[in-house]
């Protein structure tokens, strides 16, 4: 199944019901209860991650929390053994914050200084 945000209504979703037919119902949650045929044009509407959708009801959207990138990308868990040494001092390390958000911060802030640092030497190795 497809969605689809129309520039004409942003504050509504446009997607394929079951059977494929569009769709047009209110980005809200529930929002899949009140919706009907979608009679504009195709050609105006711009594709969208279908997870964006999750919450209205929409049977495409999936279940679960909603998506933590801007673009909709559904995310994937990493899985990491520690052992209770390691563990703690994470937990000591993250403070009053939850250890996943913590985690996520510290490995991100990571991978940016090391493609910083990756960029800096191209540019450095062109001179």
């Amino acid at each position: 199944m497809k969605l689809f945000r129309s520039g004409d209504m942003p504050d509504h979703w446009v997607g394929e019901d079951e059977h494929g037919v569009l769709m047009v119902w209110p980005a809200r949650p529930r929002g899949w209860l009140k919706r009907t045929a979608y009679t504009g044009s195709k050609r105006s509407l711009e594709e969208l991650e279908p997870a964006l959708a999750r919450g209205s009801g929409w049977p495409g959207g999936g279940r679960g929390p909603s998506p933590r990138s801007e673009s909709g990308s559904v995310s994937k868990p990493v899985g990491l053994r520690a052992t209770i040494e390691e563990r703690a001092a994470w937990e000591r390390a993250a403070g009053e914050r939850n250890l996943s958000d913590w985690m996520r911060d510290t490995l991100n802030a990571a991978a940016a200084a090391a493609e910083a640092s990756a960029t800096k030497a191209r540019a450095k190795g062109k001179s």
